[in-house]
C-alpha cells in the first residue's frame, strides 16, 4: 500500500505557466480573467439548472392538483415587500455569479 504522505499534493499536469491544475484555485487556461470567466459561467448554468428542474416540478404538481393555472404564474405582480425580498434574493445571487471574477 502506498503511503499517503507520499503522494504528491498536486498533479503533475500543469499549464505553461506551471501553476497546478488541481488546488483551491486551479488554473487552466492562460488568462486568469478567462479562468474566473469558466467558473462564473459554470456556476451560473448549475445555479440555473436547480431553479428550472425546481420550477417545473412545482408548476406541474400546482396545476395537476388544481391550486395555480400557469397563466396565473405569468400574470404575478409582486407587492411592495415582495418585490423588496425578490429584490435581496437577486442581489445573493449576482453576488454568487459574479464572485470569481472578483477573485482575480
Amino acid at each position: 500500500m502506498t503511503d499517503p504522505r507520499r503522494l504528491p499534493q498536486y498533479p503533475e499536469q500543469t499549464p505553461e505557466d506551471g501553476v497546478p491544475l488541481a488546488g483551491p484555485d486551479p488554473v487552466y487556461l492562460d488568462n486568469p480573467v478567462l479562468d474566473a470567466t469558466v467558473r462564473m459561467v459554470t456556476e451560473l448554468a448549475a445555479q440555473l439548472w436547480v431553479e428550472r428542474e425546481r420550477r417545473l416540478v412545482l408548476e406541474t404538481l400546482l396545476a395537476e392538483r388544481g391550486i395555480l393555472a400557469t397563466e396565473a404564474i405569468e400574470q404575478y405582480r409582486p407587492d411592495a415587500m415582495r418585490a423588496a425580498e425578490i429584490k435581496v434574493e437577486r442581489a445573493r445571487f449576482i453576488e454568487d455569479v459574479f464572485k470569481e471574477l472578483r477573485r482575480i
